[in-house]
């Protein structure tokens, strides 16, 4: 039975023997060449101690207990940071939780992490497994794993959202609801709710943003302090600030007296508005609608690619955050054997631009074009390149793939119908492999 079953899902059992194995070396690396060591392989900017990012609430714990409040003064933390989680985490507050406890903790999170990470997709190729293993396993991957962070729980989140799409859309709409208040983001994956009718879905949305709006203005401050004591990365991050918090002082010395820092930003957040915009106008005014094989690798997809665009509009986000592009992978892969070329050939941008992106700890690219003296800025520049133009290419296989219903109302507010659809849709459709075809079969009951 369990030789059957391996046969029939060749993908997911690559999968999960990958992540086994990679665990198994690491587990060696870590003992025979040493824990910070091995990190440092993938180019990982280790900073002890073990897991600092979760050390930050037992932290926060024991300076709380002993009268002081972390968002303002954190004596008992590492380094004394100060608390800048959500108020959901403000729970381990009145906990005995310590230091001591972190190891367990942490790696309890990461056992959910990847048995998630394993179970979400509905059908996965190999070509599909090996991309996941290329993004679970990438540097960007490996710096959330290090630093032991909080993602860990919200991406367990994110894939029990995704699997309960298959099941019941109220479960599913709480569940987005309880991720928007472990951490903001996991509410742009409300677009996994497109499978519902045009109706149930306004409505779902309309009350989960309501909950997390009144969620959002009862606990004000806790969110304000938060937000405002995040550190904002220059260097190992994304998002539409990370090119102006690096080079703002380059761009007002290059344009004087055009505009401050903080309007360089309106800037580049309206330029990333503008892509999304654009890419948006651009698929849904294109005949050729992408369908899915899988309803819940769909789902996946539409998780990873709102969470890579929400959080871009954000402004600054540390790189291991783009440990929530797997989600798209599986539907990726299933895509690469669109017949429309156009769209075949997105995908594929997308996917190496997700490879790059994640990688690029180890990766230095050097064009001595781009008129700034440093290397490591030149390399910067081209990394956040790749970023940028991840952001128009989810957007707009995210457009494409939008329901029927969603589709023809957007056309009418552009002004424009691009047309039924229907034969082309078909058309686009991915070729079945023909192992997926003989499964189909042989579960039909045909010979």
């Amino acid at each position: 039975m369990v030789r059957r079953y391996i046969l029939e899902n060749k993908g997911k059992s690559l999968l999960v023997a990958g992540i086994l194995l990679m665990w198994m070396l690491l587990g060696v690396l870590f003992r025979q060449y040493g824990y910070f060591e091995t990190w440092e392989l993938w180019r990982v900017p280790v900073h002890p101690p073990v897991f600092r990012d979760f050390l930050l609430i037992p932290g926060s714990a024991a300076s709380f207990r002993n009268g002081f409040e972390p968002t303002v003064e954190n004596p008992y933390d590492v380094g004394g940071r100060i608390f800048n989680y959500p108020a959901f985490w403000r729970l381990f507050f009145y906990t005995n939780i310590s230091a001591d406890d972190a190891i367990w903790m942490v790696t309890l999170l990461l056992v959910l992490y990847f048995v998630s990470a394993a179970l979400f997709p509905q059908k996965l190729t190999a070509a599909g497994a090996v991309l996941m293993l290329l993004v679970l396993f990438s540097p960007a991957s490996m710096l959330l794993y290090e630093r032991g962070n909080a993602d860990l729980f919200v991406f367990f989140i994110c894939a029990l959202i995704v699997l309960a799409s298959g099941h019941s859309a109220n479960w599913t709409a709480g569940l987005i609801v309880f991720g928007a208040i472990v951490k903001m983001y996991p509410l742009f994956g409300i677009s996994v709710l497109f499978k519902e009718t045009k109706k149930r879905f306004w409505r779902l949305a309309a009350a989960c943003v309501l909950f997390v709006a009144i969620y959002g203005l009862l606990t004000f401050r806790s969110q304000s302090a938060a937000w405002n004591a995040t550190m904002r990365g220059d260097g190992a991050s994304y998002g539409s600030f990370v090119l102006v918090t690096r080079l703002g002082g380059y761009l007002q010395e290059l344009l004087p007296g055009l505009l401050s820092v903080r309007g360089w930003e309106i800037v580049f957040e309206g330029a990333a508005l503008g892509l999304i915009l654009g890419a948006g106008v651009l698929a849904v005014r294109d005949p050729n609608v992408l369908t899915a094989l899988h309803e819940r690798n769909l789902a996946a997809f539409r998780m990873g690619a709102s969470i890579y665009a929400g959080t871009f509009l954000l402004g600054n986000n540390w790189d291991y955050r783009l440990a929530f592009l797997v989600f798209t992978i599986p539907q990726l892969a299933e895509w690469l054997c669109l017949k429309n070329r156009k769209q075949q050939a997105i995908v594929m941008v997308v996917i190496v631009a997700s490879l790059l992106s994640s990688w690029h700890f180890m990766l230095k690219f050097d064009l001595p074009f781009i008129p700034l003296k440093n290397p490591v800025n030149r390399n910067f520049v081209i990394d956040e390149s790749i970023n940028w133009l991840l952001l128009p290419g989810f957007v707009y296989l995210l457009s494409a793939s939008f329901p029927a219903w969603l589709r023809q109302d957007l056309q009418k507010l552009f002004g424009k119908v691009a047309g039924k659809g229907g034969r082309e849709a078909h058309e686009n459709a991915p070729t079945p492999a023909p192992n997926a075809i003989r499964y189909a079969l042989r579960r039909s009951g045909m010979p």
